[in-house]
């Protein structure tokens, strides 16, 4: 048993040491604060109220980003008069053995505006140095005519939306549906105060969670 321990820990050093400082592997998960500013791409001006949500995610070792990802936890703030948000540095002890830390993903939303989903982790720790301008969406709608663009120093430029069919189409989800519910408030609260403008009902993340256990159930 004491051998087999002593082999487990070789092996997970040898991973550490081959590891990037982004690919931290078990059993450490370690990621540095955000910063960055969310404004109106039209008129450069800061948007105030916009909820910038951290989702941090693990992954199987093997696996490519992005593949067999895991939420880890949620972290949310609010842009502020500036149009200004910060996200603190979050490190934790993975519970499972052979996973590593997967790329964090960012939701962006303000009621009006049209709410992304990216990778932005250079953008809001300076490391982006260009400014880029793309239309991030599947939706045939939306892509295309809306674009945002990022300006280096973490500067997000965001479109306002014109009709109510866009503004339902672009209502971003929870991006866990399952657990964590309790740190996805303001984004929940974000998005009901958008429904009851729109004349839609309101979702219930516990109500939502419930039924996709039920479902699951339900398949074994």
């Amino acid at each position: 048993m004491i051998k087999l321990v002593a082999v487990i820990c070789a092996a997970c050093a040898l991973l550490l040491l081959g590891a990037g400082p982004s690919e931290a592997v078990w059993p450490m998960y370690h990621e540095p604060s955000f910063d960055g500013k969310v404004i109106d791409i039209a008129t450069g001006k800061p948007i105030e109220g916009a909820v910038v949500v951290a989702v941090y995610n693990k992954r199987a070792l093997g696996a490519r980003k992005g593949q067999s990802s895991s939420v880890i936890n949620v972290k949310e703030a609010l842009t502020d008069r500036e149009g200004r948000f910060h996200i603190p540095s979050y490190t934790t002890v993975l519970a499972l053995p052979f996973t590593q830390s997967d790329r964090t993903t960012f939701l962006i939303y303000k009621p009006g505006y049209a709410s992304v989903t990216l990778p932005l982790k250079s953008l809001f720790t300076g490391r982006t140095k260009s400014e880029k301008e793309l239309s991030p969406w599947d939706d045939p709608v939306l892509s295309g005519k809306y674009k945002i663009r990022l300006f280096p120093s973490g500067v997000v430029g965001l479109p306002k939306l014109e009709t109510k069919d866009e503004r339902l189409r672009n209502m971003p989800s929870l991006p866990d549906k399952l657990d964590h519910l309790g740190r996805q408030k303001t984004l929940t609260r974000l998005i009901n105060e958008e429904k009851r403008e729109l004349g839609e009902p309101e979702i219930d993340p516990y109500q939502m969670r419930n039924t996709l256990l039920n479902e699951v159930k339900r398949e074994k």
